[in-house]
C-alpha cells in the first residue's frame, strides 16, 4: 500500500466564529460550494449521520466515499471517519481569532481501490493537485456564501 495521503490546512477568516459555524454547519447548501459533490442522505451535522459522497475530481475517477460523523462540537469541532475508495480520520477545527475565526481541516486517508492504489504510487502528485483543485474551488464558494474569503495559516 501506498503511504498515506496527509491533509491538514488552516485558513483565517473575516467573519465571528458563530458566522463561521453558522454557515458551515449548514449541511443544505453544500452543493452550493461543492458542485462536483453527488450525496446520498445528507443529513444534519451531529453524531451518528452517515452520507454517501460521489467525489469528481478534475481527473479521470470518481471516489465513492461513505463518512460517519462520530462527534460534533459546535463552535469547535467535527470528527468523521471515511471509508471507501478512500478510507481513516477526518477533523475539522474552528475557533474564534480576534474578531475573526479560523477553520482548520486535517485528514489522514489510505487508498483503498486497486487502481488509485496504483496511482497513487505512480502519480501522486498529480492526485494531490486534483485534491487541492477541488478544495480550492470549494473555498472560493464558501467564501461567497459566507462573505469572508479564507486567507491560508
Amino acid at each position: 500500500m501506498p503511504d498515506p495521503f496527509l491533509f491538514d490546512r488552516t485558513w483565517a477568516f473575516d467573519v465571528p466564529l458563530e458566522r463561521l459555524w453558522a454557515v458551515m454547519s449548514d449541511t443544505s447548501q453544500f452543493h452550493e460550494w461543492w458542485p462536483w459533490l453527488d450525496s446520498d442522505g445528507l443529513g444534519p451535522l451531529e453524531p451518528g449521520t452517515v452520507a454517501q459522497f460521489r467525489v469528481d475530481p478534475p481527473l479521470p475517477y470518481k471516489l465513492q466515499l461513505t463518512v460517519a460523523v462520530q462527534r460534533v462540537e459546535p463552535c469547535a469541532v467535527v470528527e468523521a471517519m471515511v471509508s471507501g475508495d478512500l478510507s481513516g480520520p477526518a477533523r475539522l477545527e474552528v475557533a474564534a481569532l480576534g474578531d475573526g475565526s479560523t477553520a482548520r481541516l486535517a485528514w489522514t486517508l489510505e487508498v483503498q481501490r486497486g487502481l488509485l492504489v496504483v496511482g497513487a504510487k505512480v502519480a501522486r502528485p498529480v492526485m494531490e493537485w486534483g485534491h487541492d483543485a477541488v478544495v480550492s474551488a470549494g473555498l472560493k464558494r464558501f467564501s461567497t456564501v459566507l462573505g469572508g474569503a479564507p486567507t491560508p495559516r
